[in-house]
């Protein structure tokens, strides 16, 4: 929402940010990003938070509800065993070193090769290759 802000507060309660907050926001934002959130408490608006990338985009408060169905209605399409592989696969593999994020990344494409979603999938694909659609 336009009117959204965005901030580490914890700092004017005398204690630094807990659950990981001092390691993943300045490793999503940068060093110097971070820690003016973290030591100031400073509210960043949400204009500069899409800057940030701390959120994907920004939309009117009436607009809201309906861009979140759009995305969810975008995501929900496919099958739920590959949504919930690619989750776990970025959520596990995005803080490793590369090497050991791709076999992250191969154990999830295994895991899923079996499923009827990537049956159903590939055989969509087929059908429109061939010109009829299912």
């Amino acid at each position: 929402m336009e009117h959204a802000s965005f901030a580490k507060p914890e700092i004017s309660l005398g204690f630094p940010p807990p659950f990981g907050g001092s390691q993943r926001l300045p490793r999503h934002v940068g060093r110097k990003r971070g820690l003016e959130m973290i030591l100031t408490g400073d509210p960043v608006p949400a204009s500069r938070a899409v800057e940030l990338g701390l959120v994907n985009s920004v939309v009117p408060a009436a607009e809201l509800l309906h861009k979140a169905r759009d995305l969810a209605d975008r995501i929900i399409r496919y099958a739920p065993t590959a949504v919930a592989a690619c989750l776990r696969a970025v959520t596990r593999g995005i803080n490793l070193p590369i090497d050991e994020g791709l076999a992250v990344e191969a154990a999830a494409f295994a895991a899923t090769v079996p499923t009827d979603g990537v049956r159903d999938g590939i055989q969509r694909f087929l059908d429109r290759s061939a010109g009829r659609a299912r």
